[in-house]
């Protein structure tokens, strides 16, 4: 099996992609100036978390969802796929909408930065930040379709690690069935 159709290495990318979303959102994305007749010429600046406000939750969505869909039953398994591409592709539209059209972004920042509503006349780019943070939720996304590529359903674990010779039941079970987990029978004589 190729190392990167491994479900553990599927997982990490997934989170990998998620940690690069989390931290550029703390980085500047927008740059901007804005001359207005009341406060003047300014710059104004607008980090991931400011521009795009729900890209770190929907990285940690995404890795709960992939953490999910690599453990649960084949159900939730389809369950958790669907959710965590949606968060995916939400994500990948909100940075989206940074890079495509920054003034809009950072208008309505600069004008509340102001002490104002709506949103201020304003020339602004996107630095590399933004960019960074697509390719985090793209790497997400494609260890998203290889996680759903992996086997259908969550392997348990092998009987290897179940005591020879002995039915596997739980301590539970034995005391429901009446018996006493801890009674490990007669002491050996010496």
């Amino acid at each position: 099996m190729s190392l990167v159709r491994r479900r553990g290495v599927l997982v990490l990318l997934v989170v990998l992609g998620a940690l690069i979303v989390v931290v550029t959102a703390s980085r500047t994305w927008l740059t901007g100036s804005v001359d207005d007749v009341v406060l003047g010429a300014r710059s104004v600046a607008a980090t991931g978390a400011d521009a795009a406000g729900g890209v770190v939750a929907l990285a940690l969505v995404v890795v709960a969802g992939a953490i999910a869909s690599a453990t649960a039953g084949t159900r939730a398994r389809v369950v958790a796929l669907v959710l965590t591409a949606l968060a995916v592709l939400a994500g990948i539209a909100s940075v989206a909408r940074v890079l495509l059209d920054p003034d809009a972004v950072l208008g309505p920042i600069a004008a509340a930065a102001a002490g104002r509503t709506g949103s201020l006349e304003i020339q602004s780019r996107a630095n590399a930040w933004p960019w960074v943070s697509l390719v985090g939720f793209l790497l997400a996304g494609l260890a998203l379709v290889g996680l759903a590529r992996v086997r259908r359903a969550a392997p348990g674990l092998s009987s290897r690690y179940e005591a020879p010779g002995r039915p596997p039941e739980s301590d539970w079970d034995q005391l429901s069935a009446g018996g006493d987990p801890t009674d490990a029978g007669p002491a050996p004589r010496t």
